[in-house]
């Protein structure tokens, strides 16, 4: 009697001769009976997804793929496959997702289309998934803007933002209008820029100026029982401009909201997050201010020129330790902090910051939204936000 070792290397021999002969089909089937006699083996699924799509059988392809996944699902180009198979079989929706998927497991994989020297039918497969996920991403944005407007906006006042760029995902070449303003993620081109916006243009302002003696009092007692500035450029960035800041305390921030969720710490801070109840604060989702952190650099230290994400909120700092020998330049402006004067500025612009003193510098950060947008178009901006932010949280290999 043949031993379920020996059968499944008989079916694997069928399966490789088919394939050479060109036999896609019975190559197919092959590895179909392979993989449910080894259900565990990741490749064996993979070369049954790879046979069917060879066969044209994307819609089984595709499930073969899945199956491969649900195995390995750290495997970027499982994902990758499966998501180029389901795009072929008309199933768009659950292509994005792994496509998406694919993207977030290797950020380096979809732009190797691009890239010369890559495998032929690598690039082919990040080209599709690349142009895939161009188009979910623009057509989630579209139908924030539509919610916006069906929520009471009027459309003349939300043109600007139909016309805004995620610009990572933006379907067509980006082009930025003004001179050292590059946003790495979120662009309204017709926004008027400014590198810096006074605080006369903030009504808020000095209400949060006349608070800072208090959000100091927090920070220093918060740090005094023990609470933890984390670095603020995580270990495991890859980018080289941060390569001197990376997972270091000499650039490192308590974080009171981040990425739109409230930390632990901030139940420490009441009297900060009151004062800063009183701003015109970006918020994202059930009203949760996107982000909020006390910023500390150490003495020595200097923060690379770089450029934020989004020229649609502003950078507000509230300085509150400052020794001298501390300053930022944003864009051709230089500006020296005052230990509770408010400084506000559009961190789209190149921007950098430097510690020269021997005492370390603490400010409180939030953003605010540009004081240019009308509130039709801040609210279609917080829809598109909250809409891909859900998308890319909701993602799942499909059932």
């Amino acid at each position: 009697m043949e031993t379920p070792g020996a059968h499944l290397e008989s079916l694997l021999k069928n399966a490789s001769a088919a394939s050479r002969a060109g036999d896609h089909a019975a190559a197919a089937a092959a590895y179909a009976q392979a993989a449910a006699a080894a259900p565990q083996r990741t490749d064996l699924h993979f070369n049954l997804g790879d046979a069917r799509e060879r066969a044209g059988e994307f819609a089984l392809a595709a499930e073969a793929y899945l199956a491969a996944c649900r195995l390995s699902p750290r495997e970027a180009r499982l994902a990758l496959f499966a998501g180029v198979a389901l795009a072929h079989a008309g199933r768009e929706e659950e292509a994005a997702t792994m496509c998406s998927l694919a993207d977030g497991l290797e950020p380096s994989l979809l732009p190797s289309h691009l890239r010369p020297g890559m495998h032929p039918e690598l690039q082919r497969r990040a080209a599709v998934a690349d142009g895939l996920l161009r188009r979910k991403f623009a057509a989630l944005h579209a139908q924030a803007t539509d919610d916006a407007q069906a929520a009471g906006g009027a459309e003349e006042a939300l043109s600007r933002i139909r016309r805004a760029i995620w610009v990572q995902t933006h379907p067509e070449p980006v082009t930025f209008r003004t001179p050292l303003q590059r946003p790495g993620i979120f662009y309204v081109p017709d926004l008027p820029a400014a590198e810096v916006t006074p605080a006369a243009r903030l009504p808020w302002a000095c209400a949060i100026e006349a608070c800072t003696a208090e959000i100091r009092e927090e920070y220093r007692r918060a740090v005094a029982a023990g609470a933890r500035l984390d670095p603020y450029v995580e270990a495991d960035v890859r980018n080289p401009l941060w390569a001197a800041l990376r997972g270091r305390q000499d650039w490192s921030a308590l974080h009171l909201f981040k990425s739109a969720q409230e930390q632990p710490l901030a139940r420490l801070f009441p009297k900060t997050l009151a004062a800063i109840a009183q701003a015109d604060v970006f918020r994202v989702e059930h009203d949760r201010p996107m982000e909020v952190f006390f910023s500390r650099l150490a003495p020595g230290t200097c923060i690379p020129p770089h450029h934020g994400v989004a020229n649609h909120r502003i950078t507000v700092h509230l300085p509150l330790i400052v020794p001298e020998g501390c300053a930022i330049r944003v864009g051709s402006h230089t500006h020296v902090w005052e230990e509770g004067a408010l400084f506000a500025f559009d961190d789209s612009f190149e921007h950098e910051a430097w510690n020269r003193s021997d005492r370390e510098r603490v400010v409180l950060i939030f953003e605010s939204f540009h004081p240019d947008l009308r509130s039709g178009e801040r609210d279609a901006i917080e829809r598109s936000y909250a809409l891909r932010g859900r998308w890319l949280r909701e993602r799942r290999i499909p059932d």
